[in-house]
């Protein structure tokens, strides 16, 4: 069996998320399953003391398993105290032996913007206002892009 040179970072958090976030998030875990890139689900910190709430977050939410599940620890050396993912997520790059720049990253909360700046591909889940704006000025991909505020989406 090939190892992957590339992963696919999901910090996921956000439960209500939107039909189209979650079928664009289907989409992007398919592309990356089928280019053979492993899948890795960062989960929230409160399913440190609740392993069975990480089913509930990410990609796991979505009925498609991650080939691997990493778990940021609050008391980590040198880590953001609002931020322990990025250094989770550039451990597992580091001991993986991936190069960042061909890591992508997938967040839904602006709590894991840091982590988009630590990969080469980051990409912005959702309609978050904040997310969208930070997406726009770095020239982030958006997979569901937020709505006007001015007037309402035109849906069908």
């Amino acid at each position: 069996m090939v190892e992957p040179t590339r992963a696919a970072f999901f910090d996921l958090r956000d439960r209500h998320r939107c039909h189209r976030s979650r079928r664009a998030l289907r989409q992007a875990v398919e592309r990356h399953r089928s280019a053979g890139d492993l899948l890795v689900l960062v989960a929230p910190r409160d399913t440190l003391e609740q392993p069975h709430a990480a089913a509930e977050h990410g990609i796991a939410a979505l009925g498609i398993g991650a080939d691997l599940v990493v778990r940021p620890e609050p008391e980590q050396p040198a880590c953001p105290e609002d931020d322990p993912g990025v250094v989770t997520v550039v451990e597992a790059i580091i001991l993986l032996g991936l190069d960042a720049s061909r890591c992508f990253g997938y967040v839904d909360h602006t709590d894991g913007l840091r982590t988009l700046s630590v990969v080469g591909n980051p990409r912005v889940v959702g309609p978050d206002p904040e997310l969208s704006e930070h997406a726009c000025s770095h020239g982030w991909p958006m997979l569901v892009e937020a709505a006007p505020s001015s007037h309402p989406p035109d849906t069908p």
